[in-house]
């Protein structure tokens, strides 16, 4: 197994470890005996966190001329929570930029440098009382300051080597083009220069860092005075001291924000006051659960809300020549259903013409071309610049129309193909009707279709890879939204059988993601 694969998952394998060592019993037992009225008003306490954020974002997107409302940072940072918490040390995050951006409007890159300068900023502020506890504690782990201040150092020279664009340029835009951002590249390599825009001064960042810095304080704080819930007595300034240190620790990219490591680290430093391990573990159990899980879980809720109202698909020529990057991904999929399409083509057409119904970027068909070079292909489409694209993709003849109008003779096609369209024709079964118009006698209609019945949890799965794919929001609402009018296999073959065709082949299970049905006329 790769080590890449290990990584995320060593914070969970410490995790498991320790609690195999403890009483389970005992846990039990101190979260039994705090008041839950005082347990679920912790839960509040993520509340001024999250506005000093708030504040010290709102003042670096101003910086950049970045203009969204304060009611949109409080929803961007959940979303935060919850790719963050998906993904091993919280880069997932950084998704956030791609929200940004629809809402601004701004560009791509300079929503990322952003980000990247807010949590740059976050991280250091960190740094700097957990340097200071790792001082404290010098005589117990007299490496663990010096290794703090080393890097401390490196992300502060990374930071400032970015800023300044005629010396980081280059590396930048290397970084653009290696594997790490291949999903995004497209989006990121056209506008470099816009990373650069607008960046805030060194100066700039003085009062956001005071107010992270004091954000951290104020979270100390609280979590000094829930520590009480478990009796966890130690003084103050020590208390704070380990924990940041404990959070410098968890900032390792190894588990699902600091699942583990902070357990393990915490009962390292804390076991010098008498505390047992089975508080230590009760308390940065419940920490987690109510500062991470629980914003995470409702950053889940605001993920999908936001996604679909930004993610509205308008085809015009940049969304189309988005649209066809992204399905160039999959051309075995254009290339089965080509398959497919020869296996049914009738006996008697020497020529056969087939029908593309909903051509798109005609990417099925240039398999056909290629899979029945002998066949005559006609994409049809109601989008121009669909057809602009399919007509450089594929050697075929295109015409504007739709499904209930295709601007062709009666009895003059051998093949209909409609790959995942159903979904968006109005009056399906007047699309039926008029398919069988121009079918010759015998002809095939092969449909792949989006199943009605597929889970709405694995779709909502999926449109979160598709995001984080590098898609682009209005792709995956595009994909997503698509299953609303979509339609399950018995329904299609009920239309089929409705218009008097014969159903001949069927492919696919009753509850998977798409199915397809031949039918002859």
């Amino acid at each position: 197994m790769k080590l890449k694969r290990i990584l995320p998952i060593v914070g969970i394998i410490i995790l498991i470890a320790i609690l195999f060592t403890l009483d389970l019993g005992s846990i039990f037992d101190i979260f039994s005996s705090i008041n839950p009225l005082y347990s679920f008003l912790c839960f509040f306490a993520v509340v001024p966190i999250l506005l000093f954020a708030v504040i010290e974002w709102q003042m670096l997107l101003k910086k950049q001329k970045i203009k969204v409302s304060y009611l949109y940072c409080i929803k961007n940072i959940f979303i935060g929570y919850f790719y963050g918490f998906i993904t091993p040390g919280g880069v997932g995050a950084y998704t956030r930029a791609l929200y940004l951006q629809d809402e601004s409007k701004s560009p791509l890159p300079k929503c990322l440098s952003n980000i990247i300068i807010f949590n740059t900023i976050d991280l250091f502020a960190l740094f700097i009382p957990g340097a200071i506890g790792a001082l404290y504690l010098s005589k117990v782990y007299p490496y663990l300051f010096y290794t703090i201040v080393f890097v401390m150092t490196i992300i502060l020279s990374l930071l400032l080597f970015f800023l300044k664009k005629d010396k980081s340029k280059v590396i930048f835009t290397r970084i653009v083009k290696s594997r790490i951002f291949a999903s995004l590249k497209d989006r990121l390599e056209d506008s470099v220069d816009s990373f650069y825009e607008d960046l805030p001064r060194f100066k700039d960042v003085l009062v956001p860092f005071i107010l992270s810095i004091v954000g951290w304080i104020v979270k100390y704080v609280e979590l000094y005075l829930i520590a009480k819930l478990f009796s966890i007595d130690i003084p103050i300034l020590e208390f704070v001291l380990i924990l940041s240190v404990a959070d410098v620790i968890a900032a390792l990219p190894i588990s699902i924000y600091g699942l583990g490591t902070r357990e393990i680290s915490l009962m390292s430093m804390l076991s010098v006051y008498n505390i047992t391990n089975e508080q230590i573990v009760s308390f940065s159990l419940f920490v987690y659960v109510a500062f991470w899980l629980t914003p995470s879980i409702f950053g889940s809720f605001v993920t999908f809300f936001e996604s679909n109202k930004v993610t509205k698909f308008k085809i015009d020529k940049e969304s189309a020549e988005k649209f066809e990057k992204y399905m160039r991904r999959y051309t075995e999929m254009y290339d089965y259903l080509a398959g497919i399409i020869k296996k049914n083509i009738p006996k008697s057409a020497k020529k056969p013409v087939i029908v593309d119904l909903g051509v798109g970027p005609g990417l099925l068909a240039s398999a056909i071309n290629k899979k029945i070079p002998k066949s005559e292909v006609i994409g049809v489409d109601p989008s121009e610049d669909m057809l602009e694209r399919a007509e450089k993709n594929a050697d075929i003849k295109t015409m504007m129309g739709k499904s209930d109008k295709i601007p062709l003779e009666n009895n003059s096609v051998d093949v209909v193909v409609s790959r995942f369209n159903l979904t968006y024709w109005d009056k399906p079964r007047e699309s039926f009707k008029e398919i069988n118009r121009v079918l010759k006698p015998g002809g095939k209609i092969v449909l792949e279709c989006l199943n009605k019945d597929f889970s709405k949890l694995k779709l909502f799965i999926i449109k979160w890879h598709i995001i984080l794919k590098g898609a682009g929001l209005d792709i995956a609402g595009y994909h997503y939204d698509a299953y609303n009018t979509s339609y399950s296999m018995r329904t299609v073959e009920a239309f089929l059988k409705g218009e008097h065709y014969k159903v001949k082949y069927k492919e696919g299970d009753p509850k998977d993601w798409k199915f397809i049905i031949i039918a002859e006329k």
